[in-house]
């Protein structure tokens, strides 16, 4: 990437990092909030770097999914069809987990189905309606950038967590999570998160 576009991209960051106004409705609050939410996840894939076999096909587009009782609305139609590492942007929603282990009851290939589609995201935003434990554990070795809302988010092997701060929207990062999912943080992202979590030596498994 261009020192140019990185600057860029940069700017376009520190400008997400906005107060919301608190005089606001609490409507237009939401709305706001999840404007600048969507356009971080955008932002976000543009400094994480997937295995080659997630992004070899140029043709293939770049999806984000959501997964639970959706807040964005309509904020991602800014983003939606725009083109980041060779791909297309497309966004899918899915219902809750729950819901989904539910259709499985009626048959498994059905659960199936939707588990797999959830591991083909590139990026999965996990709403805060959903037990985020159980949908991590579900992506395992898919390759899956996990995002939430949540306080506990990192802690249970979540990879970035949203957090508002001084009324702000900052972000965290789990770079131990992020490499387990076989998934490599850019520096340059890793500098503009308020906290990189990351396994210390005494953490580590002895051989």
């Amino acid at each position: 990437m261009g020192n140019k576009v990185y600057i860029f991209v940069v700017l376009a960051l520190a400008l997400f990092v906005v107060p919301i106004a608190a005089e606001a409705l609490p409507e237009s609050v939401q709305s706001r909030e999840y404007q600048i939410k969507a356009a971080f996840l955008y932002n976000f894939i543009r400094f994480v770097d997937w295995p080659e076999e997630k992004t070899a096909d140029s043709n293939e587009p770049i999806i984000i999914g959501i997964i639970g009782k959706n807040p964005f609305g309509n904020a991602f139609e800014p983003i939606k069809g725009k083109k980041v590492k060779d791909g297309k942007i497309v966004v899918k929603w899915f219902k809750s987990f729950e819901e989904l282990k539910k259709s499985g009851k009626k048959g498994k290939p059905s659960l199936n189905r939707e588990i797999e589609a959830l591991r083909e995201c590139h990026l999965l935003f996990i709403c805060s309606s959903e037990k985020k434990k159980e949908i991590i554990e579900a992506l395992k070795d898919s390759y899956v950038l996990t995002v939430g809302e949540t306080a506990d988010f990192l802690e249970v092997g979540g990879i970035i967590n949203f957090i508002v701060e001084e009324k702000k929207i900052r972000f965290e990062i789990n770079v131990t999570a992020a490499g387990k999912a076989g998934l490599k943080v850019r520096s340059k992202l890793l500098r503009l998160a308020k906290r990189v979590v990351k396994e210390k030596p005494s953490e580590r498994t002895k051989e």
